[in-house]
């Protein structure tokens, strides 16, 4: 009896470290993989709460001086498209929100066309070029899984640009009508000068991005923006004279209202992730 005792006993002892060794593997994580990602996010497992990121962005911006007078037909506002940069810090939340904030290398533009010259003369002038940005931005159509990143977002922000109140730049330009048979002919003139403001001038914002996951860390973003001027970032004032007698005055605001077209590349460097119900851990976090 007692031998068959002592045979109980051996076994338990070679049996016990096996099982406890099976219900260790079972609640460890296992090692990270695609496939893995795949299973935690269908079945409640470890999802991305939120992340931050850091990107940079290349663009062509373009934008039209309002004006209010174009001295019948001598003067146009023309249309100015000129490249840029940007550089933000964003954090995601659920990867159905985010907000982020940085800055831009965005000038505001006057261009002033003279037309009524055998060549026409263009002058454009622009301000410091600095702008300041947050944005908020919404996920509205996943192409993809959450884990994958892939999407169209919709955005809204606004800009502050600051100004130096410095004077940009100024023209003169002297031309000479003879009228009959008079042997003075009129002296005409035509005179600028473009000033940047003293305040502070903000711009509203609405875009589009469509974002595409590269890897664990690296997306690319394809976005279109509209811009609507808050104020005037810089004027350029426009005389028209007849010997010397002021005849008409016209002016030239640049509220940088106009488009952008971007590409962004983004960077993942912070990855928070919460773990679901599949591993009974509801309400702790972890970073992986």
């Amino acid at each position: 009896m007692m031998k068959r005792y002592l045979l109980y006993i051996l076994l338990g002892l070679v049996v016990m470290p096996a099982f406890g060794q099976g219900v260790t593997d079972y609640y460890r994580l296992p090692e990270r993989s695609h496939q893995y990602d795949r299973l935690l996010t269908r079945y409640g497992g470890p999802y991305i709460q939120s992340r931050w990121y850091a990107s940079l962005e290349g663009f062509i911006r373009t934008d039209r001086a309002k004006l209010d007078n174009t001295l019948n037909g001598l003067i146009e506002s023309d249309l100015v498209g000129k490249p840029g940069w940007g550089a933000v810090v964003g954090w995601v939340y659920r990867e159905r929100w985010a907000v982020e904030g940085g800055y831009a290398r965005m000038p505001i533009h006057t261009q002033v066309s003279v037309t009524s010259a055998n060549s026409p003369l263009v002058f454009r002038y622009s301000n410091a070029r600095n702008a300041f940005v947050l944005r908020g931005k919404r996920l509205v159509l996943s192409t993809s899984k959450p884990w994958l990143r892939s999407g169209l977002w919709l955005s809204g922000g606004l800009w502050v640009v600051p100004n130096t109140g410095q004077q940009e730049g100024r023209f003169s330009l002297i031309g000479y009508s003879y009228y009959g048979r008079r042997e003075t002919p009129d002296t005409l003139r035509l005179t600028s000068q473009t000033n940047t403001n003293v305040n502070l001038t903000a711009l509203a914002e609405v875009g589009a991005e469509y974002n595409v996951r590269l890897s664990k860390a690296v997306d690319l973003g394809f976005s279109v923006r509209r811009f609507w001027g808050i104020g005037s970032a810089l004027t350029t004032d426009v005389t028209y004279s007849i010997n010397r007698t002021a005849v008409q005055q016209a002016q030239l605001s640049g509220s940088g209202t106009g488009m952008s077209y971007g590409m962004t590349l983004r960077y993942t460097f912070s990855t928070k992730r919460k773990l679901g119900n599949a591993l009974d851990v509801r309400g702790k976090t972890s970073r992986l």
